[in-house]
């Protein structure tokens, strides 16, 4: 029969492994709204989002449920690092790619980047969803 922790012996495990949270932040958009944006104005695409953001589907078609969760996950993060779009923060400061295997990481540069180390920022973690209406993002900003 496996032995159960006692409290104080939990605390000291879970204090030796886990990481100060700086931030959380969670954002919601409506596809239809991006889908709208990108058709509509000139520069919206290369005002929010970096080459390697913008992803076509195998049919030659924007995925614009990926370009949503995007747009939300850097809403998100800012939430997560106190600041919003002020600051002198670009949407581009903000860069969403995916891993082989599909789960999203982040890169900041510019403001956010100095906003985040300013903050002690050393990881931050997101996980975004989408329907065919609505994409939302999480962001926690830790230490």
């Amino acid at each position: 029969m496996k032995e159960s922790l006692s409290s104080a012996q939990w605390q000291l495990v879970s204090t030796k492994n886990s990481m100060e949270i700086i931030g959380i932040g969670i954002d919601m958009v409506e596809v239809s709204r991006i889908k709208q944006a990108v058709t509509t104005k000139k520069r919206f695409l290369e005002r929010i989002y970096s080459k390697h953001e913008i992803k076509l589907s195998d049919r030659g078609k924007f995925r614009y449920e990926e370009l949503a969760g995007r747009f939300a996950v850097k809403e998100a993060i800012l939430k997560a690092i106190k600041t919003g779009w002020r600051r002198g923060v670009q949407f581009k400061d903000i860069v969403v790619l995916n891993e082989k295997s599909g789960v999203p990481y982040v890169t900041l540069n510019g403001k956010a980047k100095e906003i985040a180390e300013s903050l002690g920022v050393r990881n931050i973690f997101v996980s975004i969803s989408h329907t065919q209406d609505l994409a939302v993002g999480l962001a926690i900003a830790t230490k």
